[in-house]
């Protein structure tokens, strides 16, 4: 029963582990460039965008969850700007209630510009290179297709050798036939 409960522990700590060097790492890196890209004129507006996409662009497992990736990194900023927000609702408060409610209204309005620009540039980045990836995959000759669905294991090694007899024979067909 404990050898289990074990085996249990550590598959979670693994998907911890995963989760934290995965995901955080990302958003990390993403909140990162978005922090650098800020302070430059003009392309500071944008940069949760950037930052969410520099997140999903170092997504390299695959999983479709740019915008996710992104929204983490958007979040990760906001939670960075929480010390400068409260030095700001501490000066507001000592001007009037008014002033203070209006500095919390401007914050909650940046905390979801930023999220919500950054979940943004995380989908347009996965989705241009979900597009990339299938024109690369049209691209390829039928002979690279198939040496790709071999190497992937979908293919087993009598079926690879016989199509490919059969792709080569094809080729071989139609060199002949052009040099006719």
């Amino acid at each position: 029963m404990s050898r289990i409960r074990d085996m249990e522990k550590r598959a979670r700590s693994a998907r911890l582990d995963r989760w934290v060097s995965g995901l955080l790492g990302r958003a990390g890196v993403g909140a990162g460039v978005t922090v650098l890209v800020s302070v430059l004129p003009v392309l500071g507006l944008i940069a949760p965008a950037i930052g969410g996409g520099v997140a999903s662009w170092t997504d390299n497992d695959g999983v479709d969850r740019g915008s996710h990736v992104g929204a983490a990194a958007g979040a990760m900023v906001a939670l960075l700007s929480l010390p400068l927000t409260f030095v700001a609702v501490g000066i507001a408060s000592t001007v009037s209630p008014a002033a203070t409610i209006g500095v919390l209204a401007l914050t909650l309005l940046g905390a979801v510009y930023v999220i919500g620009s950054a979940a943004l540039g995380g989908h347009l980045v996965d989705e241009a290179m979900e597009r990339r990836e299938s024109s690369e995959a049209t691209a390829q000759t039928p002979i690279e297709r198939l040496k790709r669905r071999y190497v992937d294991g979908e293919i087993d090694d009598a079926e690879f050798e016989r199509r490919l007899e059969r792709l080569v024979d094809a080729e071989r067909t139609r060199a002949g036939s052009r040099s006719e």
